[in-house]
């Protein structure tokens, strides 16, 4: 007699260790189940991946995964074997002989998922192959790709079109973590998706602490600042070039810092080891282009820096959405300057391929909007994916924590600026009307005779980047504008409403002080709400989590999440069944891991290690991490 399929609920408990759901999993979950196509639109750490794997479990069939790296994919087959789930990957890193061991298994019944590259699943043999087997769905992974109105467009998606034809008996399933309205319209559409459902979850990540800085000529000692009072915690740097990432990389090198390079211009083989030693690592930091991109799983990465502007707010928000993913605190930081913006315009002007390129214009402007903006980051962030923040204050942002104070003044200051524009005749750009209102004597505003306008030296105690970002929000709010080949700045559609002293602009003085980090003083190290004992605890059992990783050969945070090893810390489980009952532990977990870290908790119990101290309880600060590896 056979046993009775296994609840959603209950697999979720057995496998991945949890009890409830995230917000929204046990909705696009059930669509699997039920096999009507979906669409749903997660942030990153939303449990995306878990909406497809533990499906499988439950029908005991076959689930078809399209993703687009090799990393994500071997990342995601290792966490699901840990958690006692049969899966494997093909793609180009296995031999022919590991290649035909995975066909048999497939042929054998013996896999719940199979991961795939688009390139690789659209080739004839290929589907033919997979037809055989009658997959029971599809899960494509980074849908947004198919799109030309996303900022990730890939054209071997669209072959993904296709699918509904080749495998009619299978339920298509895409997911995302970016996708604005018209992005998600285009992915139904380039899909095929047979009335489908969508689910759009909270872009919202209320544990991350959005900054904005201008980028200065002492910028390496701007990202020295921030990389101080991280310690060794494990962050990521991205840069505009291959040259700036070697260039940066060496620096941090030479002042002692754990740094791993990462660009498309490196050997495969390089680039590859590098990715592995910083996911392996406790520890260290990532300096990359964007080509270090999907497929970043793990979830204490307390940072993440922008050196310049990214190309699109949805790059720029799954980049930085890579930082605590485990729910605990982490920064996000931004520097630019005015040459990023000019430089991407100037890629998007001489790209060959137009498909796209409208989308990208629209990304674009958002991306500088939000680097110039002067309300809450995490208020424009989700407002550009449609939704509202619900909190008047979100305390977790340089412009709600006032490091940027409101300008004295706001409409006086704004009219001698545009006064200034109209006296240049509007027919120059934005670093030289800046240095006509600094007062400047330079041989060109000399030669213009422009040190005897009146607004010349206007603004002359003040700094010229200060200048400049007045400059900006003025654009930024149409009382100004950038025009033509050279950007000149002219006045805006709400210019001579502001001079007639009928509107008012909102103006923001720049940051004096050295960035700090996260309000209220708090950790970030994942050992967050801890006691001193218990964070000696935590520390021992990460030790133990690094030696069973590097046996296994797999990232530590697939052993446990940092959270996990929190919750250990404070409950100090000394039997199974407490052991059990921690979440992040799953009935193979257990199994494999149960008996050795009790056997490290009664040890240090017992040891001169850990002194007495008050109990206190574990933070709740963030969402759990995400079940079942990357979002």
């Amino acid at each position: 007699m056979s046993e009775a399929p296994l609840t959603p609920t209950a697999a979720f408990r057995q496998y991945w260790g949890h009890e409830n759901f995230l917000p929204l999993q046990e909705e696009a979950i059930e669509c699997v189940l039920k096999r009507r196509d979906s669409l749903l639109v997660l942030p990153t750490g939303g449990g995306k991946s878990a909406c497809y794997q533990l499906p499988a479990v439950v029908l005991q069939g076959l689930a078809l995964v399209i993703s687009p790296l090799i990393a994500l994919m071997k990342d995601q087959v290792d966490s699901l074997r840990l958690n006692g789930i049969p899966a494997a990957c093909i793609n180009s890193s296995l031999s022919l002989a590991e290649k035909r061991q995975v066909a048999d298994q497939l042929r054998a019944g013996r896999l719940n998922l199979v991961y795939i590259s688009p390139e690789k699943l659209v080739q004839p043999r290929t589907l033919e192959f997979f037809r055989t087997l009658e997959p029971g769905y599809i899960a494509i992974d980074e849908a947004h790709c198919i799109s030309q109105w996303g900022h990730d467009f890939r054209p071997e998606y669209r072959q993904l079109g296709s699918l509904r034809q080749h495998f009619p008996q299978a339920s298509i399933h895409a997911y995302t973590a970016t996708a604005t309205a018209a992005v998600q319209e285009d992915i139904v559409r380039q899909l095929n998706l047979e009335n489908p459902r969508v689910l759009i979850g909270a872009f919202d990540r209320p544990n991350l602490n959005y900054r904005v800085f201008r980028k200065t000529g002492r910028h390496f000692q701007q990202i020295m600042e921030v990389l101080e009072r991280h310690g060794a915690e494990s962050g990521i740097i991205y840069c505009q070039s291959r040259k700036e990432v070697e260039k940066l990389s060496l620096r941090l090198r030479e002042s002692g810092r754990l740094v791993w390079p990462y660009h498309a211009g490196m050997a495969d083989a390089e680039r590859r080891a590098n990715q592995e030693a910083f996911i392996n690592h406790e520890s260290g930091i990532m300096v990359a282009t964007i080509a270090f991109g999907m497929g970043v799983d793990k979830p204490n990465i307390r940072f993440v820096i922008h050196s310049g502007l990214p190309k699109a707010l949805e790059n720029y928000q799954q980049e930085s959405g890579r930082a605590g993913r485990d729910g605990l605190p982490a920064e996000c930081l931004l520097f630019y300057n005015q040459s990023d913006h000019q430089r991407w315009r100037r890629h998007l002007d001489t790209a060959e391929l137009e498909e796209g390129r409208e989308g990208a214009r629209h990304s674009l402007a958002a991306m500088v909007a939000y680097a110039h903006g002067t309300t809450c980051r995490h208020r424009f962030l989700v407002g550009y994916f449609g939704q509202e923040l619900e909190r008047e204050n979100c305390g977790m942002c340089d412009i709600c924590n006032r490091e940027m104070t409101p300008t004295k003044n706001p409409a006086e200051v704004a009219r001698s600026l545009v006064t200034s524009i109209i006296h240049q005749q509007e027919n120059f750009g934005l670093h030289y009307s800046a240095e006509v209102l600094k007062g400047s004597r330079n041989q060109r505003i000399k030669a213009n005779r422009h040190d005897r306008l009146p607004t010349w030296g206007a603004f002359k105690n003040e700094s010229l980047e200060q200048i400049k970002f007045w400059i900006e929000q003025l654009i930024d709010q149409d009382f100004l504008e950038r025009c033509g080949e050279y950007q000149v700045i002219k006045v805006g559609k709400h210019g001579t409403a502001l001079l007639n002293r009928q509107q008012t602009p909102r103006l923001m003085n720049l940051k004096k002080t050295r960035a700090s980090g996260p309000p209220g003083g708090a950790k970030t190290s994942g050992s967050l709400a801890l006691t001193a004992a218990e964070q000696e605890l935590f520390e021992e059992l990460r030790r133990l989590r690094l030696e069973l990783a590097r046996e296994r050969g797999v990232p530590p945070y697939l052993i446990f999440s940092d959270k996990t090893l929190c919750e250990l810390a404070h409950e100090k489980p000394t039997d199974r069944e407490s052991f059990h009952a921690v979440k992040g532990v799953g009935e193979q977990k257990l199994k494999d891991f149960g008996e050795v870290f009790i056997a490290r908790i009664k040890a240090w119990e017992t040891s001169d290690q850990a002194p007495e101290s008050p109990p206190r309880q574990v933070s709740e600060s963030g969402p759990e991490s995400e079940p079942g590896g990357r979002s």
